[in-house]
């Protein structure tokens, strides 16, 4: 199980996104796909405010910017946007967007795991962000008190299927009995979890969750 650090309170808040409709291009050295119909459409992708908010969700997580997005892209581009020159197209223009919404560059060349059309891209940091640089004991503790909390363990089996994946079905189920709309059709299970998940914490009392003290029984 990989550990995600929580994103940090002073980060852009993603219900008043800016609109970055009217940001200009900086085409450099990628003149001849900005100006081809191609170009265009995937510029326009990619600062639509439903994929701005997966990347900084994204970066919000300590991830590359662009990780979330290559499903979207080859299931509207095709296999030709995962060229190697488009793909460099694509990390200069979301270049573009995080530092137009405070963001700076973190780290290049930052690899991505699991199945994507992006081996390795770029990390960005908001201004007020600073590094988390986790220890092993930090992550014993984290396991201890957040992971293992008698909040998620209660979460955790009524939405986990048996192998230890996410039942995204029963968690939108368990989410509608606590009145939590499941808005968050478009991220990935795992941002889906903790963002239902924080929703749920701040509505479910305490006393669900929480372990029935043993009571002695009086003869």
């Amino acid at each position: 199980m990989s550990l995600l650090p929580m994103p940090n309170c002073n980060q852009p808040d993603h219900s008043k996104l800016p609109d970055l409709s009217s940001l200009r291009p900086n085409p450099n050295q990628f003149s001849d796909i900005y100006e081809s119909e191609r170009g265009k459409a995937i510029w326009k992708f990619l600062i639509r405010p439903d994929n701005i908010v997966r990347m900084q969700t994204a970066t919000d997580l300590d991830r590359a910017a662009v990780e979330p997005l290559g499903k979207g892209l080859l299931a509207e581009f095709g296999i030709e946007v995962a060229e190697d020159r488009m793909k460099q197209f694509i990390g200069h223009a979301t270049r573009q967007f995080m530092e137009a919404l405070g963001y700076f560059l973190d780290r290049q060349g930052m690899r991505i795991t699991g199945e994507n059309m992006f081996a390795s891209a770029s990390r960005y940091r908001s201004r007020d962000q600073k590094t988390m640089v986790i220890s092993p004991e930090s992550r014993q503790k984290w396991m201890e008190t957040t992971a293992n909390s008698p909040f998620n363990k209660w979460l955790n089996a009524q939405v986990r299927k048996p192998h230890g994946g996410l039942d995204r079905d029963k968690l939108t189920e368990v989410a509608a009995q606590w009145g939590v709309d499941d808005k968050y059709k478009d991220l990935n299970p795992g941002q889906a979890r903790m963002t239902i998940g924080i929703k749920l914490r701040a509505i479910v009392p305490a006393e669900v969750y929480m372990p029935k003290p043993d009571v002695d029984e009086k003869p």
